[in-house]
């Protein structure tokens, strides 16, 4: 039995990448209070004083032990600070970019250390490594951001550049602002190059924040990535989102008590969510953004549909060694966002769903389900022909029930021929898809079938993305998620 396929015509694929964002952190202004005291003899108060001074200076001649010098087979050198016993580092995103080979000298002993999460100096500059059979290593605390002031008096560690690794300097500033918008701490402590990814301590050894850049021709504006930044981005990494946060987002510190992601299953489903101004921001256009995060093996197949009466719909998906395989936008308020992939590997996939624009906010609703095939294939010499005109084809297997409705369509660089078969070799439906167009059928029996995608004339080249779902999953639209 052969039924012609109807046409669809998808509307225009959105081609952008965000890259920066806009991160809100909560901050509060110290009140000192003085109390009065009587002195008793001469010279009590300034003794006080000096004892205090002595206390907070040892104190962080104590954080030292935390500090790491760090090498690339780049010829980049910069610092680190110890965070976990068991070796975990955290440094600075720039440091180790594009290296193969990285060298930590901790405790007078070099250690080649992996990177285990990174993110990008255009984004959240900030970089873990682990240390292979650490155990005990001193570690610094974080200070809480309510305790993080103006004109609060910091410390900067770090090893500039030429000196020796095996001490690191100390030089002593003050915060002169907090700036939210960016999530930076700027301090006047005289920091130099190679004290990237150093840490900036208060008076009790707690890190306040982490070295990362200067102001160009000014020695005493140096900026910090602030505690909570931090705090977000290692916990980004223990939730197995350690190549996505700080490449693509930046999280949001205000709800720094909130999970960074929620977690979804591939069962069919819908979930209501909004967009605010509080929210994690996109690298790049600063758009507000939800992250949600799935489990999945290799092979297994997702659509993912985001649609919004309030903003513009986008999706991106990212897989578990953090590349972004997938993104798909709606052009528009009230139009569907549709992302249709099969995964290619097991592991943690986070999904980023977002405003198109960095003003908009509101509610959406995304939609999620399991097509019984996608495939994105290519007919080109290398295939084999398989008819007796000579036309190529690729053939793939799916799953389905006795009696379950299904929609199969196919979008294609070629006219394209669609064949589905079952177990037994039967013909269950046929025909010509054109460009784009989709079918729907029944399925006779369970068990496998098979999908042949064939180009009409001998000569048909080119790329092709089909799908074979079931028919209550079929999106009103089939604009699909483009690969990056």
């Amino acid at each position: 039995m052969t039924r012609q396929f109807s046409t669809v015509r998808s509307s225009a694929f959105i081609l952008r990448l965000a890259t920066s964002g806009l991160l809100m952190m909560q901050t509060a202004i110290a009140t000192t209070i003085i109390s009065e005291f009587t002195l008793t003899t001469p010279g009590t108060l300034l003794t006080q004083s000096a004892s205090a001074q002595t206390r907070g200076r040892s104190n962080v001649q104590d954080a030292e032990a935390a500090v790491v010098y760090i090498e690339t087979d780049q010829g980049r050198s910069g610092s680190g600070v110890v965070i976990d016993s068991n070796g975990l580092i955290v440094t600075n995103a720039h440091v180790v970019e594009g290296a193969r080979r990285v060298v930590v000298t901790v405790q007078g002993r070099q250690v080649e250390a992996e990177v285990v999460s990174r993110g990008s100096s255009n984004c959240l500059d900030l970089a873990l490594l682990q240390l292979p059979g650490q155990r005990n290593l001193p570690t610094l605390s974080f200070a809480s951001s309510d305790d993080i002031y103006k004109t609060q008096p910091v410390w900067a560690l770090g090893f500039p550049v030429g000196s020796t690794p095996t001490s690191a300097s100390i030089v002593q500033g003050s915060i002169s602002n907090i700036r939210p918008a960016s999530g930076d701490i700027v301090f006047d402590a005289p920091v130099n190059r190679g004290n990237s990814g150093g840490p900036v301590v208060d008076n009790r050894s707690r890190l306040v924040g982490i070295t990362t850049a200067g102001a160009t021709n000014n020695q005493n504006i140096n900026y910090a990535i602030s505690v909570d930044q931090v705090r977000m981005f290692v916990d980004a990494y223990r939730h197995g989102m350690g190549f996505s946060i700080g490449q693509y987002l930046i999280p949001a510190v205000a709800s720094a008590a909130q999970p960074i992601g929620q977690a979804l299953t591939l069962a069919r489903g819908t979930v209501e969510g909004s967009l605010q101004s509080g929210d994690s921001r996109l690298c790049g256009d600063n758009s507000a953004a939800d992250v949600y995060t799935f489990e999945a093996r290799a092979g297994q197949s997702v659509m993912l549909e985001m649609m919004s009466s309030d903003v513009g719909s986008y999706l991106m998906l990212i897989a578990p060694n953090g590349q972004l395989i997938a993104r798909t936008g709606s052009n528009g308020v009230n139009r569907k966002a549709l992302l249709l992939q099969k995964l290619g590997q097991t592991g943690t996939y986070v999904l980023l769903a977002n405003a198109e624009r960095p003003e908009q906010s509101g509610g959406y609703d995304l939609r999620i389900s399991r097509p019984l095939l996608v495939e994105q294939g290519r007919l080109d010499a290398s295939s084999a022909p398989c008819f007796s005109n000579g036309a190529r084809c690729q053939q793939y297997g799916f799953q389905g029930q006795a009696g379950q409705t299904v929609t199969m369509w196919a979008q294609s660089a070629f006219d394209s021929y669609l064949i589905v078969q079952d177990a037994k070799g039967e013909t269950v439906v046929e025909g010509q898809a054109d460009r784009e167009g989709n079918v729907t059928f029944q399925l006779p029996t369970d068990g496998w079938y098979s999908l042949i995608v064939a180009g009409v004339h001998a000569e048909a080249e080119g790329s092709f993305v089909v799908s074979i779902m079931d028919d209550q999953d079929m999106p009103r639209s089939t604009s699909v998620s483009q690969r990056p």
